[in-house]
């Protein structure tokens, strides 16, 4: 009749035992995991990472239009605290295609899309199609809505507003675009703040753990060219995870 009870207790002893290592275990899992995980670094113009050839030269004789080239490159970055411990999370694409117009030293109008589903990330390709609604919304757009005035200095940043759309949502948005020119090509750099309450998003970190942090980033680098640009060819849903990370 006594035995009974203390088997009892010491069977939820080892229990509750057990499941405190399992906490600490998983803490520490994803302690280390944050701590290990490396995000690309920031996009920047290609003067400043030394891979473009050459010697940058004045918007000067620029006017026509401009292509998104195959340098192009779009995504997001992201802050994630998990436990107390922060990393950056990415997703980016090659996948980017329109144009700008510069007319007598200034952008006269350009407009680029994004095809969502290419997006290779930090994020799961379910969580990340889910988050972006790829399937209402495979594609995310920026159309910029006031002249931009650039003159003829070769390397310079510039403000400049457009309209966002993503996630079926469109707002105006504001940032400094930096343009520069090498030799047949021209590149801008920008990041643009993405608040996700403003487009509808709604998206989780880790559960009961952590979370994302609000707002995010959009990074955008466009090499344009006056040749034939990037072709507007949109994924499927179902083919992006081809473009999960392992």
């Amino acid at each position: 009749m006594i035995t009974r009870p203390r088997r009892r207790h010491r069977w939820i002893r080892w229990t509750i035992g057990v499941c405190v290592v399992l906490v600490v275990l998983v803490a520490g899992g994803v302690s280390l995991a944050t701590h290990l995980a490396t995000a690309p670094a920031p996009l920047a113009l290609p003067r400043d990472t030394g891979t473009a050839a050459g010697s940058a030269s004045p918007l000067a004789g620029a006017d026509g239009v401009w292509n998104a080239g195959p340098g192009s490159i779009v995504g997001w970055r992201v802050q994630q605290i998990v436990l107390g411990q922060q990393s950056t999370l990415t997703g980016r694409t090659g996948k980017v295609w329109g144009s700008l117009t510069i007319s007598g030293g200034s952008v006269s109008k350009g407009s680029f899309t994004v095809d969502m589903a290419a997006l290779t990330s930090s994020l799961s390709e379910t969580t990340q199609s889910s988050v972006f609604d790829v399937k209402a919304d495979p594609t995310g757009r920026l159309v910029l809505t006031s002249p931009i005035a650039v003159g003829t200095i070769s390397v310079e940043r510039f403000p400049a507003t457009g309209t966002l759309t993503l996630h079926g949502v469109s707002h105006a948005v504001s940032f400094t675009a930096s343009v520069e020119r090498f030799g047949s090509s021209v590149d801008v750099l920008a990041d643009i703040s993405l608040p996700y309450a403003e487009w509808n998003i709604s998206i989780q970190g880790v559960p009961w753990l952590g979370d994302l942090q609000s707002p995010a980033t959009i990074e955008v680098l466009l090499d344009l060219t006056q040749a034939a640009g990037n072709p507007a060819v949109v994924a499927s849903p179902a083919d992006a995870s081809a473009n999960a990370v392992p």
